[in-house]
């Protein structure tokens, strides 16, 4: 087994000394020991900087800033205004193992995901006859004009006979009631704040389908449970209903009002 390499200014500066020649003294404090020690200092610098992070510049999985947009212009994407690197990564990889290509559906969902403010979209293929192609959008800030935003965009890309239908989908709002048992180790309004950060991760990740979605009342008990400070729930309710709630195609769940009660004061 070959011995491990250490790149850091300990291992560095230790192969520094070992190569001297001759009698000159590497001793902290002397004139080359300070050099060396200056020189193993930039150069795990350099190693921890640049080419200890090398592979990982190299690969969509975990690139990151500049590199990351550079990697996804090689599949001829770019990076939306204020999108993060975590959610430029997804759409990339959504589209390099969807393999899009030819006007099919995977074509129009990452056609539709590159128009500034549309976070979620979905195709149904054949949806009026052969050769029509229903689009479903999402785009939580932007306003009707979306609409003709996107037809515009698609129609510039869409394979020539194809008939596309671009449809806006709507908002539907969700809002979550329980009662919970607290560990008082923090405040209940503070656990409100964490369900509902993770309730909008979760629906945002939803998105759409072709068979619209489901928030599962399951999920939603999970995403509580896992609150910093409970110790316990019941009661939960979405929309007033303890059952999972059935999002259909055209539409897609947000957040609307978290309410959380303490056993004991409801």
């Amino acid at each position: 087994m070959s011995e491990q390499i250490e790149y850091d200014f300990d291992g560095i500066l230790l192969r520094l000394k070992a190569g001297l020649r001759g009698e000159v003294s590497a001793m902290e404090g002397t004139f080359a020991g300070d050099i060396l020690q200056a020189v193993a200092v930039e150069l795990a610098r350099v190693w921890s900087q640049e080419i200890d992070t090398v592979t990982q510049r190299g690969f969509v999985m975990t690139a990151e800033g500049v590199w990351l947009d550079q990697l996804c212009g090689n599949y001829g994407m770019a990076r939306k205004s204020g999108e993060s690197d975590e959610a430029l990564r997804l759409r990339v990889l959504e589209r390099i193992r969807q393999r899009g290509a030819s006007g099919n559906i995977a074509n129009y969902v990452s056609w539709a995901k590159e128009v500034e403010g549309v976070t979620a979209a979905t195709a149904l293929p054949l949806a009026r006859g052969a050769g029509t192609v229903d689009l479903y959008f999402a785009a939580p800030g932007g306003g009707s004009e979306m609409g003709a935003v996107m037809t515009q965009y698609i129609q510039a890309r869409r394979p020539v006979g194809a008939d596309v239908r671009i449809i806006q989908a709507q908002p539907l709002t969700v809002n979550i009631q329980a009662v919970v048992n607290l560990d008082d180790s923090v405040a209940l309004k503070e656990i409100q704040t964490q369900l509902a950060e993770k309730l909008n991760t979760f629906f945002q990740e939803m998105g759409l389908s072709q068979t619209g979605q489901l928030v599962s009342l399951n999920r939603v008990i999970g995403l509580l449970m896992n609150c910093q400070g409970v110790a316990d729930a019941s009661r939960v309710r979405i929309n007033g209903s303890g059952v999972n709630l059935s999002i259909p195609l055209g539409k897609y769940a947000v957040l609307g009002t978290v309410d959380l009660e303490e056993a004991g004061n409801e």
